[in-house]
């Protein structure tokens, strides 16, 4: 569907009745919607179309996680309207303060290494403020899939993309991997783990940038309450993994504020294989050609003693 500026505006003054809307520009950034940036007079504002999960649950549950991390004074966007069908634009509308900055990826091949560790620093004092916001139950942020303990949500996030993979991906590989998930989450897993906020997509793209600091984390859309742990696989793959000498910065402070337990080690090699598992079948529908990447992690993981 071809979306016009003017359906944009029409759209918005839907969703904001009063605003006055000044110029509007496509904004290209992210991979999962389409933005644009409008001059009103009350400022900035965000239009986001998502494209590929148009269902409105999806919409509230970023609404309502982000709104949970503010609480927990983590940098996020304020929210100016959500609209579950915009006859406009023909799915949600979400509209949003728009924030100015510049995504982490775009100026990591440019930043030196003090920069690289400050913002390694900064980066795991958000991410412990992110896990020290505690929820009521394991499972979806709004409640409509819960668990009332770690072990039992984390078998069935297991079960739940092992069910995907077995259409997907080599038979073998998934049997061998669900069987030493579940294993794992018996062994190593505390049973009195407590839910805490997971952002669920953290890498460089959603993290901005102003003045050399973190102004703003983006996209809470995968968010849930979880194992914490489950939120360092990412941050390793797309940060640490090609850039060693920033852990000990972030973990120190986040150290600080969270707290690491005596088990952190395990729980985070369990985290990267469950997520080598689940990006390997996301990506066998958008991105096949990833797939070998992610399945050969899990065979590395599964010929590692834990």
């Amino acid at each position: 569907m071809t979306i016009g500026l003017d359906a944009v505006r029409t759209a918005l003054l839907d969703a904001c009745p009063g605003v006055q809307v000044g110029d509007i520009r496509p904004l290209e950034a992210g991979y999962t919607s389409r933005q644009w940036v409008a001059d009103t007079d009350e400022g900035q504002l965000l239009a986001k179309r998502p494209v590929r999960n148009p269902d409105p649950e999806h919409m509230r549950r970023l609404i309502a996680a982000t709104r949970r991390a503010a609480d927990a004074a983590v940098p996020v966007v304020r929210f100016r309207a959500f609209q579950p069908h915009s006859a406009v634009l023909g799915g949600p509308l979400l509209v949003q303060e728009f924030q100015a900055g510049t995504p982490a990826d775009a100026l990591w091949d440019g930043l030196d290494d003090a920069a690289r560790r400050a913002f390694s620093a900064e980066l795991g004092s958000i991410v412990a403020r992110i896990h020290t916001s505690y929820g009521p139950w394991f499972g979806d942020v709004l409640g409509r899939e819960t668990w009332d303990d770690v072990r039992s949500y984390l078998h069935a996030r297991v079960d739940n993309q092992v069910a995907k993979a077995r259409t997907l991906l080599p038979a073998g590989a998934v049997d061998r991997a669900a069987q030493a998930l579940h294993n794992v989450i018996d062994l190593v897993v505390p049973v009195d783990e407590y839910p805490t906020l997971l952002h669920g997509d953290l890498w460089l793209p959603n993290i901005l940038l102003r003045d050399g600091h973190i102004r703003c984390v983006l996209d809470f859309e995968h968010a849930r309450w979880g194992d914490r742990f489950m939120d360092f696989a990412k941050l390793y793959e797309h940060i640490f993994d090609g850039y060693p000498d920033g852990v000990v910065p972030f973990l120190e402070a986040y150290d600080m504020q969270a707290g690491l337990p005596h088990d952190w080690e395990a729980r985070v090699r369990f985290g990267k294989a469950l997520h080598s598992l689940t990006t390997a079948v996301y990506f066998a529908k958008w991105n096949p050609e990833y797939v070998p990447q992610y399945l050969g992690e899990l065979e590395t993981w599964l010929a590692t003693p834990n």
